[in-house]
């Protein structure tokens, strides 16, 4: 195909803001929608930021980008 580029020039970067809800103030993982597990390798992963969860039922990874109101959480 003559005169068809295959290269980006530039991205366009757009934001979302989610609501995350927990269930009774358990703050963890293993509760936020963006938790997987992948069964083939039996570990889990965050989808919003790729990192895998090595306690996924007692914490939150090192990379959540969840955020509290008033920077409060409860657990």
């Amino acid at each position: 195909m003559a005169g068809v580029e295959r290269s980006v020039l530039y991205y366009t970067t757009g934001r979302v803001t989610l609501e995350i809800h927990f269930p009774e103030n358990r703050v963890v993982c293993q509760w936020c929608r963006f938790c997987r597990n992948e069964d083939s390798l039996k570990r889990w992963k965050c989808l919003l930021t790729d990192e895998y969860l090595v306690y996924p039922f007692q914490g939150r990874g090192n990379e959540c980008p969840v955020e509290f109101p008033g920077g409060e959480e409860s657990e």
